[in-house]
């Protein structure tokens, strides 16, 4: 695998996540909000109580997309242990690649990629004490309806349904720093699904990731989904381009460290990223409301 060089990238998307809104961060009483989990028969994210914005280290944003014009977003962040996942990949990977090391092992797991991010996910609480940090984003970014030219979350009508991009992060650093020795090797994890129709019906109701707005103050996000949209397909031919972000994968974010030594007798490390990712079948449902 080939050195890359993100630090710009990491700067783009670090920045878009911290920003608020001016809903929330402007005068007069700010947007607030709560989400929660909806526990259901063969969801692998199940419910596991109600997430209050601002309170017990729960972050719930929204506002537009700045990279990606007309776009909008709404997320959840989390730093304390409160998510489980349930059988992700336990039951067999649809597809896997780039395993180009023995191991990609998370702290506390054993074996290669990618049974070892199944281990980590399905036998933690999350976030963990070494990703301490998670976001999980839904956007109109990249997922283009024709029947409905809105892409504003916040303006979807009552009943109305939007394909939209799930982002799935799962932080073991502070990404305005990447690290520069090789203490942390296993850096991030991220899953990313566009949705899209995979039945071919047309029907906005048959996307596999989309929110439909549920009533004036309720939105309600829809998972299910096997990372197979046909449009972000790609299964990183070139990491050395950024497009491998575009991919909708379980996607591992790994380093290894080669040492020299200057004339000094000081030890310098040279870091290569490598990009292993896989395909699971992912399903779960969250609620965000306003009050």
């Amino acid at each position: 695998m080939k050195k890359i060089l993100m630090v710009a990238a990491i700067l783009v998307v670090a920045l878009a996540f911290l920003a608020l809104p001016e809903s929330q961060a402007g005068s007069g009483r700010p947007v607030r909000w709560k989400a929660t989990f909806v526990d259901f028969p063969g969801a692998n994210l199940p419910g596991s109580g109600i997430f209050t914005g601002g309170v017990d280290h729960v972050n719930i944003n929204n506002g537009p997309v700045t990279t990606c014009t007309g776009a909008s977003y709404l997320e959840l962040q989390l730093f304390d242990p409160s998510l489980e996942f349930t059988g992700i990949g336990t039951g067999g990977f649809l597809d896997s690649g780039n395993p180009d090391l023995a191991s990609y092992g998370f702290p506390g797991t054993q074996g290669a990629w990618p049974g070892c991010m199944a281990n980590f996910l399905n036998l933690n609480v999350h976030p963990t004490e070494e990703y301490p940090h998670i976001i999980l984003r839904f956007s109109t970014c990249g997922c283009d309806y024709p029947l409905n030219s809105n892409t504003d979350l916040m303006k979807m009508e009552v009943s109305d349904t939007l394909p939209v991009r799930m982002s799935f992060y799962f932080f073991a650093y502070n990404w305005l720093i990447r690290p520069t020795l090789p203490s942390t090797p296993f850096l991030n994890l991220l899953m990313k699904a566009h949705g899209w129709n995979s039945s071919g019906s047309g029907l906005p109701g048959d996307f596999d990731v989309k929110i439909v707005r549920t009533s004036a103050t309720e939105w309600t996000a829809y998972v299910d989904t096997e990372f197979d949209n046909p449009i972000y397909k790609n299964e990183l031919p070139d990491p050395n381009s950024y497009s491998f972000t575009e991919s909708d994968n379980i996607l591992g974010e790994y380093a290894t460290y080669v040492p020299s030594t200057n004339k000094k007798g000081k030890t310098t490390w040279t870091a290569t990223y490598h990009y292993p990712w896989a395909k699971a079948p992912l399903k779960f449902q969250i609620k965000f409301w306003q009050y």
